[in-house]
């Protein structure tokens, strides 16, 4: 069985990291090292020393060249590291390779994110996420591995699925991640049940998505400690430390909201992080309003945030308005607070997270945006289901009647998602202004 060791049991590793450049601008490549540098701490490790490697092409047997290789050999000898981190994915045969000529163990930033992720995850389904993701990751890396997967023992990449032969027996571990698939879909459905029953009893969702470390635990924290629900102190200054899911319920101006936080968004989030953590992310995405939080005292943090548009709108498809909220840690001032702005949100609020004029702020700008609302009555074919699906996701659905045309029901939507309705409206009612609808 599939074990999570505790980062904290095992011994403080001594990492030498490769960085791998291809095609990137000078910004990218500072934060792409800094980000592996703080990943790499995360987990538990020591820097101790760095190699660049720039790639016009990848090296099929080693990935870099091989007199870069003898560099990073004698670099970890000379540092006496115990282990070489890589800033791109590795082949099984690349990672056996390097292995090889470097006598300590090697893995790559997908595999150190998911060992991240594996000290993070406590519920039963956060373990299976990761469990998924790791087999996912694995699966295709046996043919290279071959003899070494008989290898045990402790430290960063090792945790989680494990590396012995009969672990990795190829249909065992199908059948580990059919397994898990299936107990992530279960949990997926009896989500989107809970977002229904809220639905129908008027109940407001909103999601919390920004970069890893952007300020999204510590805002939840305030918003129930202020509005709602007590709930433990916010988020610590560490990579990844809300893994899994966690919603409060929040009062404001005879409204009742909804707010969910998963998971920091991260350059090249390994996809099958994002498969597996699909189901969990839809209960953020798949809300009436997100709340896009910013780190407004990072240099980079328009390349962050074109990150996490990439995330919620090629990966997830996500169609739901933004208000973004940059998160002030430090002391800009007035000035810098007009030089910010979100082209792709609803609007944007300037501030920290820890004050109540900003929260107040946030959530009369949350509660004018799910005012923008119209009512709609549909009359959908039996053949169309689809349709009503959409509904169930989108909307809050009022009494389903059913005849021998199809079905018939009241549905309140946000404007900007009614255009993809208005072809089954149903002839002799018309579009009207939810009451929600603010002056």
């Amino acid at each position: 069985m599939t074990t999570f060791t505790n980062l904290q049991s095992e011994g403080v590793e001594r990492a030498v990291l490769v960085h791998v450049i291809v095609d990137q601008s000078e910004r990218e490549q500072v934060l792409e090292q800094q980000e592996l540098i703080s990943l790499t701490e995360t987990a538990g490790a020591t820097v101790v020393a760095q190699v660049r490697q720039v790639l016009s092409h990848e090296h099929a047997a080693t990935l870099i060249g091989s007199g870069k290789l003898e560099e990073l050999a004698r670099s970890v000898q000379e540092n006496e590291a115990t282990l070489v981190i890589c800033s791109v994915d590795l082949s099984g045969s690349q990672t056996r390779n390097i292995e090889h000529e470097c006598q300590v163990r090697v893995i790559d930033r997908t595999q150190l994110i998911l060992d991240i992720f594996a000290s993070r995850a406590k519920t039963f389904e956060g373990k299976a996420q990761v469990k998924l993701a790791q087999l996912s990751y694995l699966l295709p890396r046996l043919i290279g591995a071959r003899s070494e997967l008989s290898r045990q023992g402790g430290g960063i990449g090792t945790r989680g699925p494990g590396e012995t032969k009969l672990e990795t027996d190829r249909r065992k571990i199908r059948k580990e991640i059919t397994d898990l698939k299936r107990i992530v879909q279960a949990g997926g459905e009896r989500r989107r049940e809970l977002r229904r029953r809220r639905q129908r009893q008027g109940v407001f969702s909103v999601g919390i998505v920004g970069y890893t470390n952007a300020g999204k635990t510590t805002l939840l924290a305030e918003l129930a400690k202020r509005y709602g629900e007590k709930v433990m102190n916010g988020g610590h200054n560490r990579l990844f430390d809300t893994l899994d899911l966690t919603t409060r319920r929040i009062e404001y101006s005879g409204s009742t909201f909804v707010f969910t936080d998963t998971v920091g968004f991260i350059r090249s989030l390994p996809h099958h992080l994002v498969d597996a953590f699909r189901a969990t992310l839809e209960e953020a995405v798949d809300a009436d309003v997100i709340v896009h939080v910013v780190d407004a005292n990072d240099p980079y943090f328009e390349e962050k945030s074109e990150t996490v548009y990439r995330v919620l709108e090629k990966d997830l498809h996500v169609t739901t308005p933004v208000v973004t909220l940059f998160n002030d840690k430090g002391a800009l001032g007035t000035l810098a607070s007009q030089l910010l702005s979100d082209p792709k949100s609803t609007g944007s609020l300037f501030g920290s997270v820890l004050e109540p004029q900003i929260l107040d702020a946030l959530l009369q700008r949350i509660d004018q945006q799910v005012g923008h609302r119209v009512a709609m009555h549909l009359r959908i074919p039996h053949d169309r289901s689809d349709i009503l699906a959409q509904a169930y996701r989108a909307g809050r659905l009022g009494e389903i009647m059913e005849d021998e045309h199809g079905l018939e029901f009241d549905l309140e939507i946000d404007r900007r998602r009614s255009l993809a309705f208005v072809p089954f409206i149903d002839q002799g009612s018309q579009v009207k202004e939810s009451a929600n609808e603010q002056p």
